[in-house]
């Protein structure tokens, strides 16, 4: 088994004059995130819902903050954001899709009916956020990296849970997987335009979104759930261990590129990088094979 990523906080100083956008950054990782980020001295715009990020950070009149609060399933509304971003800060630099909501449980087996007794539609807001925003906001990114000339990197903020199933979480799970498949399929045309997309998939972590009613801040708060977990098998990690994950990946710039971490009990794993390791050998001849790929493309798009 590989070794575990061990972040050195004195690396990460490079990230400083940066600016971030992060969505999702009211609370949980993304918030750790911001403030991790802007203790490194980048600028930070904190992307939100309705909430405002509880933060000791100033957010009021700060040169180095911005808060937005935008819906993360509307183009027009995270169009905005990164509008009044470069409107403030001149340039992005990181953009980091963390944003995410949970879903209503067992919705397959169990359809809601109406009074006639007809099945509803299932609740999709979880894909409007976890898939849709996601998508949304790696487009845009991208859009802004290339415009200004000088690239960068996407963090995407996904989950363990787009690498295995969850069966009371599929909806979830469906777009965390589809956050694993645009990292795969956007980091090669990213990397030469010197853009770097890469993702953090953490696995049960101490927010106040997994655990509603129970979480409360601080370490001692932290280790009291992490060790009645672990009495049952689950290896809970922090927040903040997840902001270092992204904070290394942003420092490392474009040798980052497709990298898929993963952050289980407060440890770092490059898990990305060994599942492509541990694809069989004909898998990756068919899946890799660039003439079939120009030529398929040409027949069907008209173009290679």
């Amino acid at each position: 088994m590989a070794t575990p990523i061990q972040v050195d906080e004195t690396t990460l100083k490079s990230l400083g004059g940066k600016t971030i956008l992060i969505t999702g950054a009211s609370s949980g990782i993304g918030l750790e995130t911001a403030e991790l980020f802007y203790a490194l001295g980048s600028n930070v715009v904190f992307v939100g819902g309705r909430k405002q990020p509880s933060t000791k950070i100033s957010l009021v009149d700060n040169p180095r903050t911005l808060v937005c609060n935008c819906d993360i399933s509307s183009w027009d509304s995270i169009l905005s954001v990164f509008k009044a971003a470069i409107s403030k800060f001149g340039t992005i630099d990181i953009v980091c899709p963390n944003a995410g909501v949970d879903e209503p449980r067992n919705q397959y087996f169990d359809l809601k009916v109406d009074e006639a007794g007809e099945p509803q539609p299932l609740d999709l807001r979880v894909v409007d956020v976890d898939f849709k925003g996601t998508a949304y906001t790696i487009a845009l990114g991208i859009h802004y990296l290339r415009k200004s000339g000088k690239g960068g990197s996407i963090i995407i903020v996904s989950s363990m849970a787009g690498y295995h199933a969850v069966p009371l979480l599929p909806n979830y799970c469906a777009s965390k997987h589809a956050a694993v498949g645009l990292l795969r399929a956007l980091t090669p045309r990213g990397k030469p335009e010197n853009i770097a997309i890469s993702l953090v998939a953490p696995h049960i972590t101490y927010t106040p979104g997994t655990f509603p009613g129970k979480y409360k801040p601080g370490r001692a708060e932290y280790e009291k759930i992490r060790d009645e977990l672990k009495a049952v098998g689950i290896r809970l990690s922090s927040s903040r261990t997840c902001a270092l994950a992204a904070a290394y990946l942003a420092e490392g710039g474009l040798e980052m590129a497709g990298k898929g971490l993963v952050v289980e009990n407060d440890e770092i794993n490059d898990l990305e990088t060994a599942w492509h390791e541990a694809r069989p050998s004909w898998f990756v001849k068919k899946s890799e094979n660039e003439q079939a790929s120009k030529v398929f493309s040409s027949m069907r798009f008209g173009t290679a």
